[in-house]
């Protein structure tokens, strides 16, 4: 998973949407590599033509074999999981929290699926700021090699997502699911490209059939399942992308049940005092109960709209998110102060656009 000291909420849609953003936004993003610069109004114009001039790239041209064997299966490796120096090849691999095997990241589909999701966020908002049809078909483009074109299109699975060789048969596992959060991402994407010309009506059907069928593997693999059980950020992570989807593909009902069930998630991960110890226990403890934060406020943007207000639930035992916020608050101008376990450390103002989430204190 990536390091959550990376992440940031910059871009946020108005209508109850999911944070967003390119490089920046990663809410939606994996910390990937990529070369487009994150969008403001001032720049726009210059990200606008580096997106526009920007390599589509799949999940097939991968640089070795998939585990699968298959090329349109999505691959990634996990991120803190190094070679045992032990073991002849190294493998069945160990993992080191909070030290990231670049050389891993590297070989996998992740920093691919960012080039997407960075290029589509730009293009859409070319189209949807500046009303800019070359922009809506750049965008186009690449969501047909991602969802509709045979040659070159994702199956609409995680299963190899997050590989730790030399585990489960080189299979991925449900922390994997993680990785996902850039396709809910997406669905704010098409939201803005409604009505451009991106997307013929047979591709809108063939992209819509692709996010419904990821949906059900999200909400009945074994994968999917664990991951939605994960008591952690994992796990509401897993509601995030779940509940963007189900929107964009109509299933309000889905979306609304899920939305309603965080209320305990709320409870269980937060303490009276606003801390939250699943995220603490972390060696990047201030970092993940950032992370976790983000995705909490993603989730209560995206329940708003439903009638269920997540900002302001307080749980029996008093827990709420503004808690959270609060319990972080004091060492936003001075990360060093942190008094728990942080090995990579923030800059001042790490909380910033959480605060702007939370409201005013």
């Amino acid at each position: 998973m990536p390091h959550p000291a990376a992440l940031c909420l910059c871009a946020l849609l108005s209508a109850g949407g999911l944070i967003t953003g390119g490089v920046a936004g990663s809410a939606r993003a994996q910390g990937e590599a990529t070369d487009l610069p994150a969008a403001s109004p001032a720049n726009l114009g210059a990200a606008l033509s580096k997106a526009l001039a920007e390599r589509i790239v799949t999940v097939v041209e991968k640089d070795g074999p998939s585990p699968s064997g298959d090329p349109h299966e999505y691959v990634s490796y996990g991120r803190y999981w190094w070679p045992d120096p032990a073991r002849p090849g190294g493998q069945p691999f160990i993992q080191r929290d909070g030290h990231v095997n670049e050389a891993q990241i590297r070989q996998g589909d992740e920093r691919r699926l960012g080039r997407l999701a960075g290029a589509v966020d730009l293009l859409s908002r070319g189209w949807s700021v500046e009303h800019r049809a070359d922009c809506a078909r750049r965008a186009g483009d690449w969501l047909r090699a991602w969802f509709v074109d045979p040659a070159t299109r994702m199956k609409p699975d995680l299963d190899y997502s997050q590989v730790h060789l030399g585990h489960a048969h080189n299979r991925g596992n449900a922390a994997g699911v993680l990785d996902g959060r850039s396709l809910s991402g997406l669905t704010a994407d098409l939201g803005r490209l409604a009505g451009s010309p991106a997307l013929s009506p047979a591709d809108s059907v063939a992209v819509g059939a692709w996010f419904r069928a990821y949906l059900q593997w999200l909400l009945t693999s074994a994968n999917g399942r664990a991951e939605h059980a994960a008591a952690n950020n994992h796990g509401s992570w897993f509601l995030v992308q779940a509940v963007a989807i189900a929107r964009y593909v109509g299933d309000e009902d889905t979306a609304r049940r899920l939305c309603e069930e965080d209320r305990a998630r709320i409870a269980s991960q937060v303490r009276p005092d606003g801390s939250q110890p699943l995220e603490l226990a972390r060696v990047d403890g201030l970092s993940y109960s950032v992370f976790n934060l983000q995705a909490q406020f993603s989730l209560a943007r995206l329940a708003r709209p439903l009638g269920i207000d997540l900002v302001g639930y307080r749980a029996p035992n008093g827990a709420s998110l503004t808690q959270a916020v609060a319990f972080l608050r004091p060492y936003n101008a001075d990360p060093r102060k942190w008094p728990g376990r942080q090995l990579k450390p923030l800059a001042p103002g790490f909380l910033d656009e959480v605060l702007a989430l939370a409201g005013p204190s």
